[in-house]
């Protein structure tokens, strides 16, 4: 359920950095956007430890091209397509876990062609592919980086100590890009202070959060099920706040994508016993890093009390 939320309030957020970037450049927009965000959650925060700092800073490091990309590819890329490309995240994510198992199916070729050949129709325009969607592919392909590597952290720290570090190291990465141009914008800013409160606040804080407390229970492949729902509710929110709709080529290149995400995220179930020796051999434990086995107990145990947030 948690996942499901976290997947709605992504699909608001093309339409809403959409709306901001009207008024403020993308590096403004992203690190007022993360100083919020971090802002919120830093009186919360207690019992910091190393591994904590570590890991927080390992997941923001991962956590700020996701968003930095998506920013920038949002110049020129409609928030409708730009959800369905973002949506490319979940296709990664099963890509990552097949290579590192040293299996590539049939399905996971297919669903990648018909997923990149989807953006490719939908993207095409007067001959050309818009830059901005190369920045949102690799957006994607961080994210799905993220994702797995959340799976590992998430249940080794307490959620909000964990993401309020995420959100500094973003912030203040953000701040660097922008700083050259940060003066420039404080009018910008004040007039555009409702949806940066509302990309901080909801479509940071919230949906990170979410995100984190839900893999300390799924893991990254449960989520990439989850937020395949994603590109669905990016488009419905495109069409209500901006107006946006498909052409028949858009509608074409969307359902592709569609099926490539349905084909990667219906794949038959791999039985450990195939899988070589040295492929499920457990990873040493060293300063709070769990083995792969403590990982996957971890994350399906009944008894993690999450209601323990702080």
């Amino acid at each position: 359920m948690l996942i499901i939320v976290s997947a709605l309030i992504l699909g608001t957020i093309p339409a809403a950095i959409k709306e901001a970037i009207t008024s403020l450049s993308p590096a403004t927009q992203f690190a007022i956007r993360f100083t919020i965000g971090a802002m919120i959650l830093t009186p919360f925060v207690r019992n910091l430890n190393v591994s904590l700092v570590r890991d927080g800073v390992i997941l923001g490091v991962l956590l700020f091209p996701v968003f930095a990309a998506a920013t920038i590819g949002l110049e020129t890329v409609c928030a409708n397509q730009a959800s369905f490309i973002f949506g490319l995240n979940m296709v990664f994510v099963t890509l990552f876990e097949l290579l590192f198992r040293k299996r590539l199916s049939i399905r996971a070729i297919l669903a990648v062609i018909l997923a990149f050949t989807g953006i490719g129709v939908m993207s095409w325009k007067s001959g050309q592919l818009a830059i901005g969607n190369f920045w949102l592919l690799g957006s994607a392909l961080s994210d799905a980086a993220y994702i797995i590597v959340l799976e590992v952290f998430s249940s080794h720290h307490l959620p909000v100590p964990l993401v309020t570090i995420q959100l500094w190291v973003v912030a203040l990465l953000g701040i660097l890009w922008a700083a050259p141009e940060l003066t420039e914008h404080i009018e910008a800013i004040q007039t555009s202070l409702g949806v940066l409160i509302y990309l901080g606040v909801v479509a940071t804080v919230i949906v990170i959060l979410l995100q984190t407390v839900a893999q300390q229970w799924i893991s990254a492949h449960e989520v990439a099920l989850f937020f395949a729902l994603e590109p669905v509710f990016g488009a419905i929110f495109a069409f209500l706040l901006l107006g946006e709709t498909f052409e028949t080529r858009g509608f074409i290149g969307a359902a592709m994508v569609l099926v490539g995400i349905i084909l990667t995220l219906t794949r038959p179930k791999i039985d450990e016993s195939d899988l070589e020796p040295t492929q499920v051999q457990e990873s040493t434990v060293s300063d709070g890093t769990a083995k792969t086995g403590e990982v996957l107990v971890g994350v399906l145990s009944p008894n993690k009390e999450i209601e323990n947030l702080f």
